[in-house]
């Protein structure tokens, strides 16, 4: 296997680090219990008679970047980043996308298919069977739900990969924060246990919100509506945001 060419910096750190080339010119950074993930994509400019003037920079598209990124990596060539979640300010130019749309891009010899949605971004490499999914099927964390929205579009995001991985060869499955996957049958349960919840909450929360009840009423049925081996900090977090999203989102709907 090739060495990495990740280069970090002296930064110090408690975290446990890890660094795979999974395929040449694509290299993942994962750091953190749970494990968070950077997926770095590099096209490396060529010298060829017709360019030896004017030589390309290299390009690298880093996805779901640390925020610390530019204190961390020694960083050069075109650089752009994407987040698979809300999108977060690291000092570093973001790839542009339109929500609800598709698009195809290339970095050196890597096609990348981006499916960007409201809040976030799925990325797959379908000639590598690489899929990055976000927070959506993964064993750490509960899928959030985006300001604004009933529950729905996640639901659409999980259908979207759920056909990405029917359809095509699955190699690795990348969540944003949690355990790698290669077994597409592990994978579809994820993805399974995220649906179970987000119907869950779209049972419960607008029944509460038709009646009347107040956003404490939230707090007191929060536990009920937490799936099992899903009870962490973490998970504890985004599902009373999800909670409080859902009842804000049927308040407006009410009041329109």
């Amino acid at each position: 296997m090739p060495a990495s060419s990740i280069i970090l910096t002296d930064l110090p750190t408690t975290q446990p680090i890890k660094i795979v080339q999974l395929f040449e010119h694509l290299e993942l950074f994962s750091e953190g219990e749970p494990a968070q993930h950077t997926l770095f994509v590099l096209g490396r400019a060529r010298l060829t008679q017709l360019d030896r003037l004017d030589l390309p920079a290299d390009q690298l598209l880093l996805i779901d970047p640390p925020l610390d990124v530019r204190q961390r990596f020694k960083l050069e060539g075109d650089l752009a980043v994407l987040f698979t979640g809300k999108a977060e300010e690291v000092g570093l130019p973001s790839l542009q996308t339109v929500a609800g749309g598709v698009a195809h891009i290339r970095i050196g010899e890597h096609f990348l298919d981006i499916y960007t949605q409201r809040q976030g971004a799925i990325v797959h490499v379908p000639a590598l069977g690489i899929l990055c999914g976000g927070h959506f099927g993964s064993d750490a964390i509960l899928p959030p739900i985006a300001p604004g929205s009933d529950g729905g579009e996640e639901l659409d995001t999980l259908r979207l990969l759920a056909r990405l991985i029917k359809q095509s060869r699955l190699q690795l499955y990348i969540p944003r924060i949690g355990a790698l996957n290669s077994n597409p049958t592990d994978v579809m349960m994820r993805l399974a246990a995220d649906v179970a919840y987000l119907h869950s909450l779209r049972r419960v929360v607008p029944a509460l919100a038709a009646r009347g009840d107040t956003s404490s009423m939230l707090s007191q049925l929060s536990d009920s509506l937490l799936p099992e081996g899903r009870r962490s900090a973490l998970c504890r977090e985004v599902h009373l945001k999800n909670l409080q999203t859902l009842y804000a989102t049927e308040q407006d709907r009410s009041i329109e």
